[in-house]
């Protein structure tokens, strides 16, 4: 079997891993999780790596190298409610894969390779995203450890009942010393790789969210009171602030640098600050999806390093 077919049959078989039959639920500590890790585990040790789990349950497969510094790669095996089955395995397995290489052909590279398998990414359980990662990061924040799951269950209790000790995820930071870089494959979600008959995308950046809960005030009312003075539906007013941001999405959309790769060639010649003319190119690939002239011009505009020229103006 070559590698290949060895990360997607990984990929089918944590695919089964699931609190819910029939679909891909795998929540932060739960069975489901327990027995995807039993798996991960199993395939890290066989890659020749030394394998640890930490207290908020990250899997940690750790390859020697010759010198003192690491390079990370992994992702995350939990999942949102009927999940895909490779956001977040696609990457670990990669991983594993490229280790079980070096370790195949007996070689040590001049830096060690840790692979990390992040226990909780999505939030699914605790409605409190990326607890693997921010606990590696040192960026834990010791009161998500009150918060109740559906069932009442704390996340503390769970953690204990996992096999952690949440009184010492301090101790999950990250300590190996020099860290070379972080690597992590993820499939695309989204459609400009596959419109674009590309097999690999290289991104410089990704997209931070940011979440707001925006009440809008108004009065209920049937049409025969439509000409009266003062009333507001806040239908109206809700549907502009759609169309606001919908517009505001596709001017600013293109701000960020994006590169897109193939296995020979490159579309987007620079990750930092590419020409005005190569990611004029790359404007073209995402405008297709937003439709729009003022997608086009904040890009090119961004690459100029002028104000953009919004239509109407």
């Amino acid at each position: 079997m070559n590698p290949s077919q060895q990360v997607m049959e990984r990929c089918d078989l944590l695919a089964s891993c699931s609190d819910e039959p029939g679909s891909i639920t795998r929540p932060f500590a739960s069975d489901a999780m327990r027995r995807a890790q039993q798996y991960v585990r199993e395939w890290m040790r066989q890659a020749g790596m030394t394998v640890s789990r930490d207290n908020i349950g990250n899997l940690r497969g750790r390859y020697e190298g010759s010198g003192a510094a690491t390079f990370l790669l992994g992702s995350h095996i939990d999942s949102v409610r009927d999940a895909g089955k490779y956001d977040g395995p696609l990457g670990v397995m990669i991983a594993i894969a490229a280790v079980q290489r070096a370790h195949d052909s007996s070689k040590r590279l001049p830096f060690s390779l840790e692979v990390l398998a992040f226990a909780d990414e999505e939030g699914l359980r605790y409605g409190s995203t990326y607890l693997g990662s921010r606990a590696v990061a040192g960026a834990f924040d010791l009161s998500d450890l009150e918060r109740s799951d559906a069932d009442g269950v704390v996340m503390a209790d769970a953690i204990r009942a996992s096999g952690g000790d949440p009184s010492n995820i301090g101790e999950d930071r990250w300590s190996g010393g020099d860290v070379l870089g972080y690597l992590e494959v993820h499939i695309e979600q989204g459609p400009v790789l596959e419109a674009r008959g590309l097999p690999v995308g290289v991104v410089s950046a990704i997209a931070g969210q940011s979440r707001m809960e925006i009440a809008l005030t108004g009065e209920h009312f049937p049409a025969a009171r439509l000409a009266e003075v003062g009333l507001v539906n806040r239908l109206v007013p809700a549907g502009q602030a759609l169309s606001a941001a919908m517009e505001l999405a596709g001017r600013v959309a293109l701000g960020a640098p994006l590169a897109l790769a193939a296995s020979k060639r490159v579309i987007v010649e620079s990750a930092d600050w590419p020409s005005g003319e190569a990611f004029a190119r790359q404007a073209e690939v995402i405008g297709q999806i937003f439709r729009s002239k003022d997608a086009r011009e904040g890009a090119v505009a961004f690459a100029e390093k002028r104000p953009p020229r919004w239509r109407g103006q």
